[in-house]
């Protein structure tokens, strides 16, 4: 890293973070994050928004997703997460929040920014800053995704130009939620907050245009 942010260590080496990333995730994990970086690149390029904090965030957002449930349980318990039933439930969904305290422990990264990315990259957040839009929509839109669950919401997001965020996002919650429901899988009440968030926001630009 040559240049200095706020809350990231200026020492921290690239190569440093994808050898403790690639050691702690499978071949086919690290190729889904190797595409989810592509696609957080190309994305934040047309938003204008500093690639570097999404490429950190995009690296680091599943360095916890092979940990298994009951490991994933007392690392949040240790880390002081806030465990409901949902999370009880489904631990899988903690893999994010458990990512990002994992990596500030581990490294000493601060900015706030780039651990909800890391954390909200699953359920997304009502609150989500740009680089947290754009690492949620990466990791939906990565290649390896089925081209049911990734058309829409490249049609949302726009091919060329400004991409809209908000529209690819609330398209990306949508999905999900179709999908979980076809395969009759819990749904975190925070998935529909999202989505519900980001209809409204919709709406409340259409009738202002």
């Amino acid at each position: 890293m040559t240049e200095t942010y706020e809350g990231i260590p200026a020492e921290l080496e690239n190569q440093l973070l994808e050898r403790w990333v690639k050691g702690r995730v499978s071949q086919k994990r690290f190729d889904h994050i190797q595409g989810v970086m592509l696609v957080g690149e190309q994305i934040s390029a047309r938003a204008g928004i500093d690639p570097y904090p999404v490429w950190l965030c995009c690296l680091l957002h599943d360095a916890c997703k092979e940990i298994k449930n009951d490991d994933l349980l007392r690392e949040s318990k240790r880390l002081g997460l806030k465990i409901g039933k949902q999370e009880k439930d489904n631990p899988h969904i903690l893999h994010g929040p458990v990512a990002a305290l994992t990596v500030r422990e581990a490294f000493g990264i601060e900015n706030e920014d780039v651990l909800s990315a890391i954390a909200e990259h699953t359920l997304g957040s009502t609150s989500m800053c740009k680089i947290s839009k754009v690492v949620y929509l990466a990791d939906a839109l990565e290649a390896s995704r089925p081209d049911a669950l990734t058309e829409p919401v490249w049609q949302a997001l726009g091919r060329d130009g400004k991409p809209d965020l908000d529209a690819a996002i609330f398209q990306a919650s949508n999905l999900v939620l179709k999908h979980l429901l076809e395969k009759g899988k819990p749904i975190h009440i925070k998935a529909v907050k999202v989505r519900n968030h980001f209809l409204a926001r919709l709406r409340k630009r259409a009738k202002q245009a």
